[in-house]
């Protein structure tokens, strides 16, 4: 086994000590962050291995087995110190130490991973000298901001305080305060909207195969976006319901690098996209559909019945009636802009396929097939091979 899949082994085994700790402490911080860290950590030190194992020195893997690899180790301090100041005191030795650690640990991986994924991906280099001030900035600030969150919580690392993680270190006046406030906005601001920057301009230089890469990090990164909008919107009305949608989006981001950077299965991210916004169109349409039909049939049949199970029955009729005619009308027209690629192929298909009805000469079905072929996948060479085997003349 090779040292990155060791690291990322290594890691998982850390996390699971750390989910061992969690249910002796009664499950302590469930809610808040400590399950979605063990999962989001374990999937990114996992793919960060398996991109270092097969691309060696590549950035983009060394940032995801560090970041996985900290939020595992935070996690397992983190219910360590619980453990010695919370649920049995003075049982862990130096936990003062141990908690002033798990404060700040995951400081440095958050911050690479939110700036310098963007600025590097896909070959793991800045896209040119140009950027290198930008990215020592972000590497300023990721410094700035850990050395001024590890200060400020020195003096504090014995108390239970430390532990809630709602806990503002860079809203503490002084000196440690000022550097974790500046750090936080050049590591988790600042950065992030350069590296961003960095992304578009790759994006409007590249061709073929590295748009293909950046597509997928795109549509990764704005499924996680949308994720946690809706997951933090969910949640303010149903707070049982806070971390649903985050973990699921925060852990697809590292497959979709790894799709990426492997270059396993590029090329579906077109049909992928497609798929996704045109079940999305659909299933909003046939909700505002039953919705609508629901409340005007209760006002249509008020009069004649108290119940709404008549009014319910009908609008799932309806919406099941409408479903296919109109997904095949959205999917046709979302692939018409999302995945025009497999739209014109099978468009030629179908058109071949309609004379295929009709023509029975052979030199003409030959010379159709050739186009065809030529129309769909666009090869550099084509031709016929017709075989006389059985025939006889």
């Amino acid at each position: 086994m090779s040292r990155p899949l060791i690291a990322a082994a290594g890691s998982i085994v850390v996390s699971i000590a750390g989910l061992g700790l969690l249910f002796v402490n009664g499950g302590s911080l469930l809610g808040d962050f400590n399950m979605d860290l063990l999962l989001v950590g374990t999937v990114y030190a996992a793919v960060g291995g398996v991109i270092l194992a097969r691309v060696p020195g590549n950035w983009l893997g060394r940032i995801l087995l560090v970041a996985g690899s900290l939020w595992a180790v935070e996690l397992f301090l983190n219910q360590l110190a619980w453990y010695g100041l919370i649920t049995v005191p003075g049982s862990v030795p130096a936990v003062g130490l141990v908690n002033w650690l798990a404060a700040w640990i995951w400081i440095p991986g958050n911050s690479l991973l939110f700036s310098w994924t963007p600025l590097l991906f896909p070959d793991g280099r800045l896209p040119s000298t140009r950027w290198r001030p930008v990215a020592g900035i972000i590497l300023a600030g990721v410094i700035a901001s850990t050395v001024g969150h590890a200060m400020a919580v020195w003096p504090i690392r014995d108390s239970a305080i430390v532990l809630d993680k709602s806990f503002d270190v860079s809203s503490m006046s002084g000196f440690a305060g000022t550097l974790a406030l500046i750090g936080d906005l050049s590591g988790f601001i600042v950065g992030p909207f350069a590296a961003v920057a960095a992304l578009v301009v790759r994006y409007r230089r590249s061709r073929g195969v590295v748009r293909q890469q950046l597509r997928w990090f795109t549509a990764a990164a704005a499924f996680a976006f949308v994720a946690i909008v809706a997951d933090q919107a969910v949640s303010s009305i149903w707070p049982g319901s806070a971390g649903l949608a985050t973990a699921p989006a925060l852990m697809f981001l590292p497959i979709a690098l790894a799709i990426a950077v492997l270059r396993y299965r590029l090329y579906e991210i077109d049909r992928l996209v497609s798929r996704t916004v045109g079940w999305a169109i659909v299933t909003g349409v046939l909700v505002a559909v039953f919705v609508g039909a629901v409340v005007l049939l209760q006002a249509v049949l008020a009069p004649f019945t108290r119940e709404n199970t008549l009014a319910v029955a009908v609008s799932t009729l309806i919406a099941f009636a409408l479903f296919q005619p109109l997904r095949r009308r959205v999917q046709r027209a979302v692939d018409r802009r999302f995945d025009r690629a497999r739209y014109d192929g099978q468009r030629t298909a179908d058109a071949f396929a309609e004379r295929l009805r009709s023509d029975v000469d052979l030199g003409s079905l030959r010379d159709s097939l050739v186009a065809a072929a030529d129309d769909a996948v666009r090869p550099a060479g084509s031709g016929i091979w017709l075989s006389t085997r059985g025939r006889t003349t």
